[in-house]
């Protein structure tokens, strides 16, 4: 289930929504279709794929993924096993969320970064016709160090 931490004395979930994001606890292997269809398209509910993200090498931690982005489409990905961390934009300053297995996160046009802490399989799906990719444009804030 995600551990939402962040700035103090304000909804920290309520927060999130306001920038595009929701978590929702669905144990099993996948998102339940009634979650991905309040945010998907009929034509957009395919797996695009499912990956196991890697922790980064000593170094990389704030390249790809883990460089603050905003991706192109809204996302609706499931977190089959694993542990990692995502940390979003608010106007109150940077929240960090504990993902693990079972969870589903939902992220529409919210600036983020994402770090695997151990191995990570997801399930990905997103917005956007079949042959769309997940583009994401870096943002260009300092990176800055990641919670420990």
């Amino acid at each position: 289930m995600a551990i939402i931490s962040g700035p103090g004395g304000v909804d920290l979930e309520a927060e999130l929504a306001a920038v595009g994001v929701r978590f929702v606890f669905a144990p099993g292997d996948d998102a339940p279709e009634a979650v991905i269809a309040e945010v998907l398209g009929m034509d957009e509910r395919q797996i695009r794929a499912v990956v196991v993200a890697e922790p980064p090498e000593p170094g990389a931690e704030h390249t790809g993924m883990g460089a603050w982005h905003v991706n192109a489409e809204t996302e609706a990905h499931f977190v089959r096993s694993g542990r990692g961390i995502v940390q979003f934009v608010l106007p109150q300053g940077e929240c960090t969320v504990e993902i693990t297995a079972g969870d589903v996160m939902i992220v529409s046009g919210a600036e983020h970064r994402y770090r695997p802490l151990e191995p990570q399989e997801w399930v990905i799906r997103h917005s956007g016709p079949a042959e769309a990719q997940l583009g994401a444009r870096e943002t260009g804030r300092d990176a800055g160090s990641w919670p420990t």
